[in-house]
């Protein structure tokens, strides 16, 4: 009998009044196991077309990531009177130690979206999929996990939503860790 995967499901949020540094970056956008209290002040979305989500807790066993990761993300339109296309996405798994330029990809997913799904209503959002295919990919003792979202649009008005509300999933990821190395 084959043995399955854990995966452990994570979530993408950012948090304003904490910020967290690591090989050199400073982070305020989080991948959590669980949602945090509501009440800490939490931004909705940014406008921008690549962002990072560092899982904070520090990989104390070597460990390997098999299996697909699955999950979603959401992009808002914030221009106030016109609809929008996203031409393409690209979701990236990365490995980092606590030194600058140690990013590592262990897999990625980019997606060509067509013309019928791609439109994204004025004021509006559009939850895309994830799916990243990993094939036994180490990650060592004191490395840290890092989930890059970008997209291609020519409007500048999209933003990446990851607001602090578990009513409402803006990022969501299942990693698979393999059982054994």
């Amino acid at each position: 009998m084959p043995i399955e995967a854990n995966y452990e499901i994570y979530y993408g949020i950012n948090l304003n009044h904490y910020q967290y540094t690591w090989g050199g970056i400073s982070y305020n956008n989080f991948l959590l196991t669980e949602y945090p209290d509501s009440n800490l002040v939490s931004t909705v979305t940014t406008n921008i077309t690549t962002l990072d989500f560092i899982y904070p807790r520090l990989i104390t066993n070597k460990t390997y990531l098999d299996g697909t990761a699955e999950g979603h993300f959401t992009l808002y339109n914030n221009d106030p009177s016109s609809a929008t296309a996203i031409s393409s996405y690209t979701v990236t798994l990365l490995k980092t130690t606590d030194v600058p330029s140690s990013i590592e990809t262990i897999g990625s997913y980019t997606n060509d979206i067509s013309s019928t799904s791609n439109i994204i209503a004025s004021k509006g959002y559009l939850t895309l999929p994830i799916y990243i295919v990993i094939s036994k990919k180490p990650l060592n003792e004191n490395e840290k996990i890092i989930l890059r979202i970008a997209y291609t649009s020519s409007n500048t008005n999209i933003c990446i939503c990851h607001a602090n509300d578990n009513s409402d999933v803006d990022i969501k990821i299942k990693i698979p860790f393999a059982p054994t190395g």
